[in-house]
């Protein structure tokens, strides 16, 4: 092999690779910029909530029909334009001269960010032939994915504190321009397949998504005795009522139903979701109370979390041989009672407690996901078939997702009940509902997923 094809190989890697980590250090890098976004448009929690998850809310639900859109457009295509959304967004996320449009602005982010984290994979398996330079790629890949989640709150923090939080976006615009002209180089068409988008099941299932997001978001607001809240939670469940029993009749479902009449598929989305419920929930809280409450900067809070992230990315690059050696079942036991132990132990928050005393539990609920979540992805990709992989991976990362925006909504909302004043008892709070989350999650890995390993399936 030449050195000119190497170079193009790791170029293309490289490029591929930057799909991921712009996705990734968007789900990070904002988190530490909470504060600052607070003070610049004098938002409360539930402001900042939206924030987080008007991104990862339509990141989500529009993974369900990412896939089919790569088949239809090309990976190319699909790849250049999410990349293109995504950084033009960014730029007017910066821009935003309000809240709400910062809002509006992070949706547009996820929308490219569904388009160009499925597209950013199927480049890499359509450019390698060879099956060991595949398997490599693809490693790179998710590994990029893992250390974008480690680096970000110390990216963050350092851009904050020498250009400001606008940088936490702008940041993605040079990537992002060169991923696609090295993609615009090196990536060939590609084949492109008729199969039609449901238009119908999408549009339900991103509505029904965004209401239950709008109730638990805006539910301290309102009261949940509000007309508003109420009718929001209703249309809610009709919309989603609705999307099953049109999308169980389609001929191009969103959701395979091969896929759903799978009793370990579905067990392992339950608990991908709930081990995202907890995981993201906390880092956002933790995000708040280290500034809002500790008074940290940027920087130190991104220092505060890197234990964190670096120990959870850690644990997840060791998956391969943890598999190994105990069962589906015992993993997921294993790490719903290490972030257990996690939460309890911030329950013993007091208001003179330091971020190094919150070190040794957040590390605990870090990692115990990671003990989970790893063979949870290969649960769900080695039980789909051939025809049903895309469906099944599609779902999985919405439940993840949704997992995410369901933990930041629920325990944003405990925290503001508590009041900015309060905010060692807010902690206390979400860590007992996260620990009651945490024991659904055990019995649910106990009941659901099965004793044998995962290569023995």
């Amino acid at each position: 092999m030449t050195s000119t094809i190497k170079t193009r190989k790791r170029l293309f890697t490289f490029a591929s690779c930057l799909g991921i980590i712009l996705v990734q250090l968007d789900v990070s890098i904002v988190n530490v910029g909470l504060h600052s976004l607070k003070e610049a448009y004098n938002a409360a929690v539930s402001d900042l909530e939206w924030v987080i998850n008007a991104y990862a809310l339509v990141f989500a639900a529009l993974m369900l029909s990412s896939g089919t859109v790569v088949d239809k457009l090309g990976s190319k295509k699909t790849f250049i334009t999410g990349v293109v959304i995504f950084i033009f967004a960014s730029v007017f996320c910066a821009l935003a001269p309000s809240i709400y449009w910062l809002d509006i602005m992070r949706a547009v982010q996820g929308i490219g960010a569904a388009l160009l984290l499925p597209s950013s994979l199927t480049l890499l398996r359509q450019y390698f032939s060879d099956p060991k330079e595949r398997t490599s790629a693809i490693a790179m890949w998710a590994s990029s994915g893992a250390l974008a989640l480690v680096a970000g709150p110390v990216l963050g923090g350092a851009l904050i504190k020498y250009l400001g939080w606008k940088s936490i976006f702008l940041i993605n615009f040079p990537l992002g321009l060169i991923s696609i002209a090295i993609i615009s180089w090196l990536a060939k068409a590609g084949e492109i397949s008729p199969k039609k988008i449901n238009y119908s099941s999408q549009f339900l299932i991103v509505s029904g998504l965004a209401l239950f997001t709008f109730t638990l978001t805006e539910a301290g607001q309102f009261g949940w005795a509000s007309p508003v809240i109420i009718t929001t939670l209703i249309a809610g469940l009709l919309m989603l009522i609705a999307f099953r029993k049109l999308d169980s009749k389609a001929d191009n479902p969103v959701i395979s139903h091969e896929v759903l009449a799978n009793p370990l598929i579905t067990s392992a989305v339950v608990v991908g979701f709930l081990c995202n419920l907890v995981f993201y929930g906390a880092v956002f809280i933790f995000s708040i109370f280290f500034q809002n409450k500790l008074h940290l900067s940027a920087l130190e809070t991104g220092l505060a979390f890197m234990p964190m992230m670096a120990l959870t990315a850690l644990v997840n690059f060791s998956s391969k041989w943890f598999v190994n050696w105990l069962s589906i079942r015992s993993l997921s036991l294993l790490g719903s009672i290490i972030s257990l132990v996690g939460f309890g132990m911030v329950m013993f928050v007091s208001p003179d407690w330091t971020a190094t005393q919150l070190f040794i539990p957040m590390v605990l609920l870090g990692s115990g996901t990671s003990f989970a979540m790893p063979v949870m992805t290969n649960l769900v990709l080695g039980q789909a078939t051939n025809k049903s992989a895309g469906s099944a991976s599609a779902l999985f990362n919405c439940a993840r997702q949704m997992g995410g925006v369901t933990g930041v909504a629920i325990f944003g909302l405990l925290l503001s009940s508590a009041g900015v004043d309060n905010m060692t008892a807010g902690l206390k709070m979400v860590s007992f509902a996260a620990s009651v989350i945490t024991v659904i999650w055990l019995i649910a890995g106990y009941r659901k997923l099965p004793v044998q390993k995962l290569h023995s399936l």
